[in-house]
């Protein structure tokens, strides 16, 4: 007989855990940005994404890392399927960014494309490890 339980809770903490690392390395980068310390030359942010907006995206990104590090000590499987699915639509407008361009420049357009790679890994295994049948039970 097979039945489907959900992921065993030090899995789903160490997800939600990584996921609150990327949000960390996401704020790094939108500080960076917002102050051109990588160059303006070499990493051209669209216009419309002045110093202000990017310091409220790092600290929007800042407060859902310590969030998800929050949720990962008392992990429901609503709330991981709501975090899967944030991911899945995030990625999905940074995939869309990094096709269109809207003045972004190549190198942008590259660590946007990667980074919703690895948010569309990251909410596919949060929501499957959610979900993952146990196996067989043969007693």
């Amino acid at each position: 007989m097979s039945t489907t339980t959900r992921a065993t809770v030090p899995d789903v903490r160490w997800l939600l855990r990584l996921d609150a690392g990327l949000e960390t390395v996401l704020t790094v980068v939108c500080v960076i940005l917002a102050y051109g310390l990588l160059g303006t030359d070499r990493w051209r942010v669209p216009s419309w994404l002045s110093t202000p907006v990017l310091l409220a995206v790092a600290i929007a990104l800042l407060l859902a890392a310590a969030l998800l590090w929050w949720l990962s000590d008392r992990p429901a499987p609503a709330a991981v399927r709501a975090v899967a699915v944030a991911n899945g639509v995030t990625a999905l407008a940074f995939l869309a960014w990094a096709i269109i361009g809207l003045g972004a420049d190549v190198r942008l357009r590259v660590l946007l494309a990667v980074t919703a790679i690895l948010l569309v890994v990251l909410a596919t295994t949060q929501f499957s490890w959610t979900i993952r049948p146990s196996g067989e039970d043969t007693s």
